[in-house]
């Protein structure tokens, strides 16, 4: 990986860390989509190496960035889907027995979680 795409995970990481409650859906796809523009330049990177390359330590590290990319934007994938569709379900089961703290409660540590996660996939990926 280059100083530039190492430059531009560390930037992402501080927007990352900088998110806060509540939850903005929009803020996160643009975080991910930064993920999957620096993901995109260390593939074409990669693919343009020579093949001797690519089997060296400069390959495996690329991949092992390419990897941790690739952990972070599921992560965030998966936390978008999970706080929709508890959206979807709070919208549909206005009578739910649960405290609608504890809910919300629930979701600022999982996002917290989300936020440590990615950043220390994005952390991992600009070694």
């Amino acid at each position: 990986m280059n100083n530039q795409r190492r430059k531009e995970l560390n930037n992402i990481a501080v927007a990352m860390e900088n998110v806060s409650m509540p939850v903005d859906i929009e803020q996160l796809e643009g975080i991910k989509s930064d993920i999957e523009m620096v993901l995109m330049d260390e593939e074409m990177a990669f693919d343009s190496m020579p093949e001797n390359l690519q089997y060296s330590m400069r390959g495996e590290a690329s991949q092992e960035a390419q990897d941790n990319m690739n952990e972070a934007i599921d992560a965030i994938d998966e936390f978008i889907s999970d706080y929709q569709d508890y959206e979807i379900d709070q919208i549909h089961d206005s009578e739910k027995d649960e405290d609608e703290e504890d809910i919300e409660s629930e979701i600022e540590d999982r996002f917290q979680d989300l936020i440590s996660e990615v950043v220390d996939y994005l952390e991992m990926a600009a070694e």
